[in-house]
Formats: C-alpha cells, structure tokens, sequence
C-alpha cells in the first residue's frame, strides 16, 4: 500500500494501528512544492493558495553560541508558500508551515506583531518563554504563521501603515489572513499526516493577541483554544488615544530623560501598597488614585530641565491616565478607550528601554513625517493608522485630525478591525478555551481594555459560562514586552509562564488553569538557574506580599485588586 492509499485509510488516528512514519511523513513532505491548493478549499473569497518549496529539515540540538541560545528542533518538513490576492493590486499572503515528523495530533497557529508585514515562522519561542522552555513544534506541534497580507519592505520605515489603502491588504490584516493561512495549514496537514489536526490553538500577543480573540469572535470554529497576551483588543480606541498623546509633544516634548523622575515619584506612592517595598508595583488597581505627579510641577510651569515637570508634560500624562472618548459610537456600542496604568515607567537603558521611552515620549519630539528612528511608537503607528486608514490620505496632517469628520469611516474600520465583540457563545459551546494575560505596566495599550473585555464577556454570558472557559491573569509591572524590573534596584522581577501547556491541559483533560501561575526569571544560558519566581494571579487578584524570601512565590498570596 503506497502512503497516500494508506492516508485514505487512515481518515484519523484513531482508525489506524498507527501514524504514517517518519519515513511517509518525510516522503510525503517532498511532494508538497508545487502544489495548489483551490480558492474553493478556502473559507473567504480568496484567491488560490500554492507551495513553493517543501524541504525537510534535519533535527538540530539545542546550542550556544556567546550569549545567544538556540533552542533545539525536531526534523520537521519546512513549507513555504503564498495565497493569491483576489485584486491584482494586492499583496500577496505568505505563509509557513512547519510539520514535525514525530507529531502529536496538534497545530498551534503564531500571531504576528505591530503593522505585522513581515513572515512569521512559527519557529520563534513563545511570548514569555522561559530560557529551555521546549519550542511548541519540539513539543510535536505542527506550527504556522503569516505576514498578514502585505510585506512592509515594500514600503518606507516611517510608512508602516501605507498597505491600509488597499481594500483586500487591509481585510487581510483585519481579520482574513489568518483564517485563509489556517484552512490552507489544514489541507496541507491533512495530505502529510492523513487527518487534520485534532486540537487546533492561537498563540499571540498585542497585535497578535487581537488576532487571536478575533479568531475566537468571527471563526469560533476553528479554533480549540486561544492564548492571547496583551490584545490590542479596541484597536480604535487604542490609536486615536496614540495621537491624543502625541499631538501635544510638538509644543512640549515629554524629554526621555524625565522618565525616571516619573518612575520613582510612582513608586513612592505605590510600591508598598502590596505589603513590600521593593520598587515593584503589584497592587496596580488600587495605584491610580494615589499617584499626584503635581509636586514635580517646574517652578511658574515652564520646562525648566529633567529634574521637574512643565504645566504641558503635567497635563500629557493626566491625558494618558484619563480614557479617551468618542462622540459617536464603534463597534459593539464601545465609545472611549480606557486609561493607561502606573508603575514601571523608567525605560533609560537595557530591557525597559521597550516602556515609556519607546512607546511615549520617543527620543526626539515627534515630526511629519515621522521619523522611524527616534519617534515614539504610538506616533509612528497612530499618524500611520490616521493617514492611511481614516483618512486614506498620505498627506493628511494628523495634528489637525478630529475623528467627527470621518466619523463614517472610523466606525467602519472598528467594525473590520476591533475585536471587541462579547459574545464568545458559539465559540464556548464547542468546548473553546481562552486564556487572557495583561500586563498592568503595558504603555503601548492599555490592560484596562483586557479587564474591561472580560467583564463585557460576563455581563454577556454570565459569570458561570465564563469561568468554565476564560481565565484571564494579570503580570504587574510588566511591560508591553512582558520584561519587568525593580525600579529602585534594577533587578529583574520574575514575568515568564508557559500558558500553552495550561491552554492544552484545559482543552484536552478538562483540567482547568490554576488561580495563581508561578511566572520564573531564569538565567539565559544552560543549566538556566531559577533566579526568582512570583504568582501571576487570576484577575482580580494581584501578589501581596506575606513574608519570607521576597524572590520566591510561596511568599504571595493572591489578594483582590480594587480600583
């Protein structure tokens, strides 16, 4: 019986003695370049999908070169390939696909980033891997991602938003690549293995995270499980509230040298809110109405260098830390974007140089053009979300933007892109899982928006339904990128968790995620010591601090987090 005689038998695992072989699975992975998969077999209006290579690729061990640590791969059949546009104008979709020749039955579907536009290989460690965590397709998953519909080298650094002009491209990026590259993954697994995967998951964060809960909203099912980190969930809000924050630096720029004076100022108000004085917020919810940045202000108001604030940079971050209101409503009857947090805002040098520096006040004042290099990111991606998807204007300039003019337009693009939709019932009644992380130090989008999400989701379904199949957890003092750090020491506080495992445990065991997950800080390189641990709690809950070694998790208990 050839291999593919033995796939026609063998419709799943379950009805064969055993899986094909590595040697089919090897042989079959050979056959895949050139093949074409129909638009018909591709859940959207889609143009044709096809493999422009297939190559099997020899397991490597895990190594360490310098202070750079690869992490170890299975042999695994590389496929590369590309989803045709329907408009001729349109970029095209890339896509890749990794399949183990040892599988477990299962396929993990990678996010992408920011403007996404570049490939996602699904061979990267997970958000918030610990160094020697084992890479999901190590693990037997089969592994894919996309670059959403467009490749930014096509387009200038200070334009990463310019593909939005095209009507597919940005259908693509909204929410439609993602499901075209997942029936396209299922059909090439269903020819190499014979069946199609028996749990299927979303793995993202920020950008990727909203793509993940979209998946969840519009295609609930397809997907078995959901992790998403940090979700850019009210894409909408989040922008215009980039642009609010920014327009007022080109009068008064927020001067990157005053973030530690922001820093130690929050910490003194809050740090010892969660029982110990470490330079750690933990009690992020209750930080806010105890934080008075007004004794900084700069003698008469005006700047008068890094050691004070001007009545201008006073009033930026009161705008920061207040939400951000529409006169109309978006998508789901959503009309503000909530407020930004505390805790964490030195971002001078080393890991914390991705918070406040990079996200708002940049290390130059902002410019239209924006400058790529020194902007701060929420103006590079707020100016480039206006021009290109509002007001579909290369030239418009953003200072004067008001959104009642094209109030139209940006309730159309929150219908296409938000992914604010509470009503998770079909994806809940097929037994899917969702599993929530926010980031209480987060300067790129808010962790109010996550909490507020969820509780929309309960006020939608009902506390019971969403505590059989959501778990939202909150890191405190973590930024964007996850990374957090004392600010009165500089030490590293401890934000890495595998939430695959607890994800796939849920799905496939029923065994719901605990209350409290132990996140770890662990040394780079082999034999990667334990450096310190620390409860990521289930919200509302935070880690208080009750005594003992302050570097170990046994040393916290989960408390309430009140606003």
């Amino acid at each position: 019986m050839n291999l593919f005689s033995l796939m026609a038998l063998c419709a799943t695992l379950a009805a064969c003695s055993h899986a094909p072989s590595r040697e089919q699975i090897g042989a079959a992975c050979t056959t895949l370049a050139g093949r074409s998969i129909p638009a018909a077999s591709i859940g959207l209006p889609s143009g044709p999908a096809t493999v422009h290579s297939a190559v099997l690729v020899t397991a490597a061990p895990g190594s360490v070169s310098g202070n750079s640590l690869m992490p170890a791969t299975p042999e695994y059949c590389k496929v590369l390939g590309t989803v045709a546009s329907r408009d001729p104008k349109a970029q095209p979709i890339n896509f890749q696909l990794n399949l183990p020749t040892r599988w477990n039955g299962k396929a993990l579907q990678y996010g992408g980033g920011g403007f996404n536009g570049v490939p996602i290989s699904g061979l990267a460690p997970l958000r918030d891997a610990a160094p020697g965590d084992p890479l999901p397709i190590a693990r037997g998953y089969a592994t894919f991602g996309t670059d959403s519909g467009h490749q930014a080298s096509a387009f200038p650094a200070s334009e990463p938003g310019a593909f939005a002009l095209n009507d597919e491209m940005l259908e693509n990026f909204a929410y439609a690549s993602y499901k075209k590259v997942r029936d396209v993954a299922v059909d090439l697994m269903q020819s190499v293995y014979g069946q199609r995967p028996r749990q299927l998951y979303y793995f993202g964060g920020s950008e990727g995270g909203r793509e993940g809960l979209t998946m969840a909203q519009r295609f609930p099912a397809d997907y078995d499980g959901i992790v998403s980190v940090v979700p850019v969930i009210n894409w909408t809000g989040l922008f215009h509230a980039f642009v609010r924050n920014q327009v007022p630096q080109f009068g008064d720029w927020l001067d990157a040298a005053k973030t530690p004076l922001i820093a130690k100022a929050t910490s003194e108000a809050c740090d010892a809110l969660d029982g110990l004085a470490d330079g750690v917020v933990n009690n992020y919810m209750a930080c806010p109405a105890r934080v008075n940045l007004q004794a900084l202000r700069c003698p008469g108001g005006s700047d008068a260098g890094p050691h004070c604030l001007s009545d201008a940079e006073l009033s930026l971050i009161r705008g920061i830390h207040s939400p951000y209101r529409f006169s109309f409503p978006l998508a789901n009857g959503i009309s503000e974007y909530p407020q930004w947090l505390y805790g964490h805002e030195d971002s001078l040098d080393g890991a914390a140089a991705l918070n406040l520096v990079r996200w708002v006040s940049g290390s130059a004042a902002p410019t239209v053009p924006p400058n790529a290099s020194t902007a701060a990111t929420q103006w590079l991606y707020g100016s480039n979300w206006i021009r290109y998807a509002i007001a579909r204007d290369a030239n418009f300039d953003v200072r004067s933007y008001r959104p009642e003019p094209f109030a139209a337009r940006v309730q159309q693009t929150s219908a296409l892109i938000d992914s604010t939709n509470p009503d998770l019932s079909a994806f809940f009644a097929r037994g899917g899982k969702l599993i929530l992380r926010e980031n209480a130090a987060d300067r790129a989008q808010s962790p109010l928006m996550g909490i507020e999400y969820y509780q929309s989701v309960v006020a939608r379904l009902g506390q019971p339904a969403v505590d059989r199949s959501v778990r939202l957890y909150v890191s405190p003092s973590s930024t964007h990128s996850g990374n957090a750090r004392s600010v009165t020491d500089k030490s590293a506080i401890p934000t890495m968790a595998d939430l695959l495992d607890p994800l796939d445990r849920w799905v496939t065991t029923q065994t719901p995620p605990p209350d409290a997950i132990v996140q770890t800080s662990k040394a780079g390189l082999p034999p990667f010591a334990l450096q310190g641990s620390r409860p990521m709690c289930r919200y509302p809950g935070y880690p208080h601090y009750m005594g003992g070694d302050k570097a170990l998790a046994s040393s916290y208990a989960c408390r309430d987090a009140q606003l």
